[in-house]
């Protein structure tokens, strides 16, 4: 058997494609650029109601969390007492009044005989002093009535301010007392909230170059709050108070925003978030966080180039927009990013610089009330409101 032997073609070596890369050019937008802290709630106003005078308690006028407003009954304490002795101190009033008109007689009639050299110059001296006595005893009883009154008027206990109130810490029933006094009842004001926050140095340095706290339009620096159920930022406050130096002791500077509470979801002592602007930016460049890489020399990005090369650009990465990013150029990049640079998106991992790529061409977009959201639709304290309730501090 003979053999043939055909022709078999040889093993080449055939170049992979380049791979496929998506690019974008960056978007160019106005940005406000935002500190974010972290902070707690507390109640504008926390009012402790305690009683203010001893006896059984006889009525409770409130449930559990009612809104109460400034100078509702809250508690009744049993009366009588205190009735009996406002009663004993009007008539003490009118018994000073009765000496002091009989006082006053006995003057007038001897003063007469002493124009005629009948009666001594310290007859008449006892006699004015005797007028002048059942005066001051009049005095005193008038003010043994006013404290009367008041321990009558203390007997309904008040409420000092307008907000909601806890649940009644003594039963009905009980005695409660003045010395020491007996915590009855805790009411907040709910209508609006303060937020407390602390701020790095750092920070402190960047906040007070855009804004003079000391000024008057430093009160006017918008402060958005989130709290921990929250997306994004929904409610907008103002400045309150500021801290007069920075804590040595661990570099940190206390900041107190105003929150108005139409809602009554800002509870006191709640964990939130706080962010508020320190810089704009009208021409940021913006592409996607997971666009950017970092290695030991710092961050970067991947551009492609008109011959399709992969490039690295050194990059700055700033603040942070939902999944976008400012970046720029770094200050030691040999080249800058610009606006007209194709930035690789997605294939970063198939991308090297010097490499040639497929770039495929996208658009960016962002949600733009992501960076400027004081212009967004976040609840907004009243001029009035915010004013009324700073002026009662």
């Amino acid at each position: 058997m003979s053999l043939v032997s055909g022709c078999r073609p040889t093993n080449e070596y055939h170049e992979p494609p380049p791979p496929d890369v998506t690019v974008a050019k960056p978007l160019v937008r106005e940005v406000t650029v935002y500190l974010e802290e972290t902070g707690t709630t507390e109640a504008v106003e926390r009012v402790e109601v305690h009683a203010r005078v001893s006896g059984f308690l006889q009525e409770i006028l409130f449930q559990p969390n009612d809104d109460v407003t400034q100078g509702d009954v809250l508690f009744k304490i049993e009366p009588e007492e205190f009735l009996a002795k406002r009663d004993l101190a009007k008539a003490e009033v009118r018994l000073a009044e009765v000496a002091k008109a009989k006082a006053e007689n006995d003057l007038a009639r001897q003063k007469e005989v002493f124009e005629k050299g009948a009666v001594s110059e310290m007859t008449m001296v006892r006699l004015q002093a005797e007028v002048d006595g059942s005066a001051a005893q009049i005095d005193a009883a008038n003010a043994r009535l006013s404290q009367a009154q008041l321990d009558v008027d203390y007997t309904e206990v008040q409420s000092p301010i307008t907000g909601r109130i806890g649940k009644s810490l003594v039963k009905m029933g009980n005695l409660v007392s003045s010395q020491p006094s007996t915590h009855l009842a805790t009411i907040v004001s709910n209508d609006a909230v303060y937020a407390n926050f602390t701020i790095s140095e750092q920070s402190y340095l960047s906040f007070v170059d855009a804004y003079d706290p000391q000024e008057k339009n430093g009160r006017d620096v918008p402060l958005y709050l989130a709290r921990a159920s929250d997306e994004g930022f929904p409610y907008q406050g103002t400045l309150n108070f500021t801290d007069l130096t920075v804590e040595q002791g661990t570099g940190t500077f206390a900041i107190r925003g105003l929150f108005p509470n139409s809602d009554g979801r800002l509870t006191p002592g709640l964990f939130v978030r706080i962010r508020f602007p320190v810089d704009r930016q009208k021409d940021a460049l913006l592409i996607p966080d997971r666009a950017t890489a970092v290695d030991q020399a710092g961050s970067y990005v991947l551009v492609v180039n008109s011959e399709n090369m992969v490039e690295r650009r050194d990059v700055v990465v700033g603040a942070k927009f939902g999944p976008m990013v400012v970046i720029s150029a770094a200050p030691n990049a040999e080249e800058p990013i610009t606006a007209e640079d194709r930035i690789v998106v997605d294939g970063v991992q198939r991308s090297r610089p010097g490499a040639v790529v497929n770039p495929v061409g996208t658009e960016l977009t962002v949600d733009e009330s992501l960076l400027n959201p004081e212009k967004g639709t976040a609840e907004k304290p009243a001029a009035d409101e915010v004013e009324k309730t700073e002026n009662s501090q």
